[in-house]
């Protein structure tokens, strides 16, 4: 995806919403003019606040007492009511988001997750091994969806044939068209599928007892308000782990391949030197980041820019708009693999940062290094790539590449 060569008319034509069908195309113009205009811009319509600067969103997810999680997390919880907030791990506060995550973050640290990588790398090389002869490869839908999808039923303990069918609920769920206001009846109908997959794997476990061992084990033996949780509660924090581990990697890894690509210098600087790769990922996360926001409500009264902002009041934070904040970053909408940010709101920050953030890394590097190892001029039909138009989690569901051996000696 290119920088947007449009200006703010729409934005001053329209005002912004992240239903708006031109905002689902192409949301930069509309938060370029935002950060510029109005970095906290209130939604009339859903009496609702847009926050759009790195600084104010980098402050406001580390200020949970202001900014709550527990009324939902997406547009259709906090702008459209459409959806009720579930007990998941995204949509909890402290206390019991700080004791839930640190009963889970063993294992999410980047030594455990690294037991993945030679099952990670084997898995992609026979990919590839299975393309090879021939000339073109889905990266999305023949490499890095079916890669995560098998990494995320390993890690939370699902039988790995779940995983096509995982993600084409994931995929269900994540759609939506302007008129659905966050959240379309089939969504709706897909989560509900997926809850009720998930209650079913945790009642099997309950049975057998488990061996005390696994994510699913920690969350049966958790309390909250002195009690164990129900078997479709723990489905639902599941299927939040589900969503983060299929869904956004597959996307930051095409947004990589398709900037070097158009990028062919930097890409041979890191066909030369893999060590690079960890960076580029990093820069492909926040060139293009796949979530767009998430969503809060005001707990405490706070103002903004003579703004002020009262509990009961949804926020969006739009990440992927700080992410090209110009006060944060030199030349935002340049994709450059040389950047050293020190900070970036890809995985988002503080209590809610994704607790997945180490095996998406490592999927990218993996994956990256094999393709750019046997295959470093690879070529992109941009023509043919499909990009999902949605709200909250937006980018390529397809991208695919030509493939072909290396000329270079």
């Amino acid at each position: 995806m290119q920088p947007s060569t449009r200006d703010g008319n729409d934005f001053a034509a329209l005002g912004y919403s992240p239903f708006l069908p031109q905002v689902m195309t192409d949301p930069y113009p509309f938060y370029r003019a935002l950060r510029s205009e109005a970095p906290a811009y209130y939604m009339e319509q859903f009496d609702a606040w847009a926050l759009t600067r790195f600084a104010d969103i980098w402050t406001a997810a580390r200020s949970p007492e202001i900014y709550c999680s527990s009324q939902g997390t997406t547009a259709a919880n906090v702008l459209s009511r459409l959806e009720a907030p579930v007990p998941s791990i995204n949509q909890i506060d402290p206390p019991d988001h700080t004791r839930l995550r640190s009963a889970m973050r063993s294992h999410f640290t980047r030594n455990r997750v690294a037991r993945f990588e030679p099952e990670i790398r084997k898995q992609v090389r026979q990919t590839l091994d299975a393309h090879s002869a021939g000339s073109e490869i889905d990266a999305v839908r023949d490499l890095a969806e079916p890669l995560a999808a098998r990494v995320a039923c390993r890690l939370l303990s699902l039988p790995e044939e779940a995983g096509p069918l995982l993600t084409r609920w994931v995929h269900r769920y994540a759609a939506n068209e302007p008129a659905d206001q966050g959240r379309s009846s089939d969504a709706l109908a897909a989560s509900i599928e997926t809850n009720q997959y998930l209650a079913e794997f945790v009642k099997a476990r309950r049975r057998s007892g488990g061996d005390g061992k696994a994510i699913v084990d920690v969350l049966l033996c958790f309390e909250i308000g002195g009690r164990h949780l129900e078997d479709l509660e723990i489905a639902s924090h599941l299927q939040t782990l589900v969503v983060g581990g299929t869904d956004t990697t597959p996307k930051v890894i095409a947004t990589a391949l398709q900037q070097l690509f158009l990028h062919p210098a930097q890409r041979a600087e890191l066909a030369a030197d893999p060590r690079r790769i960890p960076a580029a990922f990093t820069e492909a996360l926040r060139y293009e980041a796949p979530t767009q926001y998430m969503a809060r409500t005001v707990a405490t009264p706070v103002t903004l820019y003579g703004q002020n902002l009262v509990p009961g009041q949804g926020v969006l934070l739009l990440y992927a708009s700080a992410n090209r904040d110009e006060r944060e970053f030199e030349d935002p909408d340049r994709f450059d693999v040389e950047r050293r940010a020190t900070r970036n709101l890809g995985f988002g920050h503080a209590a809610h940062v994704c607790i997945g953030a180490q095996i998406a890394r490592l999927e990218g590097r993996v994956v990256l290094e094999e393709i750019l190892s046997r295959f470093p001029d690879y070529s992109i039909d941009e023509s043919r790539i499909e990009v999902r138009r949605a709200d909250q989690i937006r980018g390529a569901v397809s991208l695919p590449l030509e493939i072909r051996k290396s000329k270079r000696k």
